[in-house]
Parts: structure tokens; C-alpha cells; sequence
């Protein structure tokens, strides 16, 4: 329990006069409040008090730039805290320090944030530069002329908008990014307000609609009703860029998650490949039901070589490229005009086309972004029975 350390009552209290004359020594003016005169005549404030049995004092500043009214005041504050049972003394310093953390700088939040952020949760080895890159040439500049504390939704909004339009991709990703970065602010209580960075019911509602401003890149794709014949062909290489390629078309993926394929991931006896999240574009992870084709594919790949990813470069024993399956297709069916990205529309189109799939079930076939109450809904049941029959009937309509 906090106690005050008294001297009794019959000590006379100080008055403003009194202080100016005072000779040197230390002088007590209740309350736990003291003052010390030196030789020269100035005064230095003090409150003492008992803690867990122990004595401590307490500076409260210099008279006269802290009057005894003043002093008298600090001293009934801290008399307060006591009651409490709140040491002044630890009061002051808490204060002191989350005076100073609502001081710090956006630059310092954001490379704390970065700095704590161990290898394994960066995308790639370049992550980490291209975070800096991006806060550092688009959001420190503004951001750090004023305190973090005071930086708010309408700052975000100034800095984003120059970009936003013209390129939408780094806009977007910065936005992303100081999201993060405002939230763990917010969680070492360095920042108070709401996210000033947060889309849905925030900057969304004073930003410009990308996907009206931005250029559409398509992607050159097959008609689906040639898939059975590029199938086909397809089928007479034995190279394993064909191989892969065969498990893109069979499961709609992307280039990226089929090349960093691993057996680990595979699933034979349930028919599914599990993608980390760490290999898909919207950083979740991600179920995909395979055909008997599919799983025909990894066995033989099994089969051929004991490496760690399913589509292995013999010569270096890492994935094969990117660039080796744009170059296999460009060589062995110049014909066709066509990336491995298009074989993905292909598929969709061919899908919405028989108009008895899901909207969404599709998509999500395709690990695209779905609106956040329906993806909610599609990952409490994750429609794998749905989406099974999706990619069994698109095996066989490749195959007949």
C-alpha cells in the first residue's frame, strides 16, 4: 500500500513571499511537498513519498518557473495516484514513453515493421527491397512531415491519388502495404486511430474505381474447342515442360504454382493438391481437386526422378522456369498464338458456357479474389464436391 512520507502537522505551510527569502536548506510544506533552497538562492521542487517500504522523491521542476501553486497542484495529483495505488514516479515514466512513441516518425514505424519480419514470410528473396523501395520513394516523403500520430485517412488518399491511375498496380500495393504497416503500429499502441489505410469502408469510398481507369491486359488464349486437339498434341512430347503444361490446362492454375510444385503437396489417395499460401497470388492457400489425368501426371513424374519439385531441371535440380514453358510452347505450336496465362480464360470460358457451375464456384476454382462475404461462405465449405465435378467433367472434355 502507498503511504506518504509525513512530518507532522505542525510545521507552517509556505507562502509566495516567504519563498523569495528563504535561506538555504529544505523546507516542507505538507503534503509530501519540499523544496530545496541552494546558496544562491534558487529553488528545486520535490514530492516524497513511501513505496513497498521504501522512500522515493519525486522532481516536480525549478521554482519560480513552477509556482508553489503549481507545485502545491502536482503534488495533490500525485497524492491522488497514490490512493490508487499507482507509483507517480512509474506514472511519469510510462507517460514519458508513450510521449514519446506518438512522436515517432512514419519512416520509423515502417522500417520497425519491415526489420521484424522474418525471411520465411517474405514472398521471394526481393521482397524485402521491394518493400522499402516502395514506402521509401511514395509514402516517406509526405508522410514523415508531420507526426504519426497526426497522420489520418485524407493524407493517405493525397499521397495514393498521383498514382492511382497511372500505376495502378504499385498503387495498389502501397496501399496494402501501409495497411500493414498502420496495424502494427496500432497494435504497440504507437497509433490510436482507426487504419488510415483501410479499403472497405474507407478509402473505398473516395477513391477512383481502378478497374474503370486501368488498361485490361489480356492474355492470348485457345478457343476451347480446339483444347482436345492442342490436348492431343501435346500428349506426344515427353519433355517435362509438356508434362507441366498438361497440369496447368488440367487444373486451371497459373504458370507460378505449377512450377514450384511439390510432391509433398499431392494428395493421391484424396485426388487433391494443397498450394501453400506462400505460392498463391492472394497469399491464402488453396485446395484444387485432381482427375485421373492429373494424378497420372505426378505419378509419372515420381516415377521418372526422387527430386523435391514435381517438374524438376534435371541439370540444376531446382523447378523448371517460367521462361522454358513459354519458350516449349512457342516453338512446338507457333500456330496457336498463345500463352500458358491464356489456357486460364480457356477454361473459364469453356465453364460458363454449360451455365451449370456457380458463378463463384468458378472462380474460386481458379484461387481468384471472390467479395469477402462470399469468400467466407465458399471457405466454410470450400465447395470441393462442387469443384470436383467442375474439373472432372473439364478432364473429359478435353479428353474426348
Amino acid at each position: 500500500m502507498w503511504t506518504e512520507l509525513w512530518t507532522g502537522d505542525d510545521m507552517k505551510r509556505l507562502n509566495a513571499k516567504q519563498l523569495l527569502v528563504l535561506p538555504k536548506g529544505k523546507y516542507h510544506d505538507g503534503n509530501g511537498l519540499y523544496i530545496s533552497i541552494s546558496s544562491k538562492g534558487k529553488g528545486k521542487w520535490s514530492f516524497r513519498y513511501r513505496a513497498h517500504k521504501k522512500s522515493r522523491e519525486m522532481g516536480l521542476g525549478r521554482f519560480p518557473d513552477v509556482s508553489l501553486f503549481d507545485a502545491r497542484q502536482h503534488a495533490l495529483s500525485n497524492k491522488q495516484l497514490l490512493r490508487k495505488n499507482i507509483d507517480p514516479i512509474d506514472e511519469k515514466n510510462r507517460a514519458e514513453v508513450l510521449r514519446q512513441q506518438q512522436n515517432k516518425k512514419f519512416s520509423e514505424i515502417a522500417d520497425l515493421y519491415i526489420s521484424t519480419k522474418k525471411k520465411d514470410e517474405w514472398t521471394n528473396p526481393k521482397s524485402e527491397q521491394q518493400w522499402r523501395s516502395t514506402i521509401t520513394n511514395y509514402a516517406v516523403p509526405y508522410l514523415d512531415k508531420k507526426p504519426l500520430s497526426d497522420i489520418n485517412l485524407d493524407d493517405i488518399h493525397v499521397l495514393l491519388l498521383p498514382i492511382w491511375s497511372s500505376k495502378t498496380e504499385t498503387a495498389r500495393r502501397l496501399q496494402q502495404r501501409l495497411f500493414r504497416i498502420f496495424g502494427f503500429a496500432k497494435v504497440k499502441k504507437w497509433y490510436d486511430r482507426d487504419n488510415p489505410a483501410l479499403w472497405r469502408g474507407g478509402l473505398q469510398e473516395v477513391m477512383p474505381d481502378q478497374y474503370k481507369i486501368q488498361k485490361v491486359t489480356h492474355h492470348p488464349s485457345l478457343p476451347h474447342e480446339k483444347i482436345q486437339r492442342f490436348y492431343e498434341q501435346l500428349c506426344e512430347y515427353d519433355v517435362v515442360s509438356a508434362y507441366a503444361l498438361r497440369l496447368l490446362i488440367l487444373t486451371a492454375s497459373r504458370t507460378s504454382e505449377v512450377i514450384k510444385a511439390k510432391f509433398e503437396q499431392f494428395n493421391l489417395k484424396k485426388k487433391l493438391w494443397t498450394l501453400p499460401y506462400q505460392n498463391m497470388k492472394a497469399r491464402k492457400e488453396h485446395t484444387v481437386p485432381l482427375s485421373n489425368e492429373a494424378l497420372s501426371i505426378i505419378a509419372l513424374m515420381r516415377q521418372k526422378h526422387n527430386h523435391e519439385f514435381v517438374f524438376t531441371n534435371l541439370g540444376t535440380g531446382r523447378h523448371i522456369s517460367n521462361g522454358a514453358m513459354l519458350v516449349f510452347v512457342k516453338k512446338r505450336f507457333p500456330q496457336f498464338k498463345i500463352t500458358n496465362h491464356g489456357f486460364r480464360s480457356t477454361f473459364r470460358t469453356w465453364a460458363e458456357e454449360q451455365g451449370k457451375y456457380q458463378h463463384y464456384a468458378i472462380k474460386f476454382s481458379q484461387a481468384q479474389q471472390l467479395p469477402d462475404k462470399v469468400e467466407k461462405a465458399y471457405m466454410r465449405s470450400n465447395l470441393i464436391e462442387q469443384r470436383k465435378t467442375i474439373m472432372n467433367d473439364w478432364e473429359q472434355y478435353i479428353l474426348s
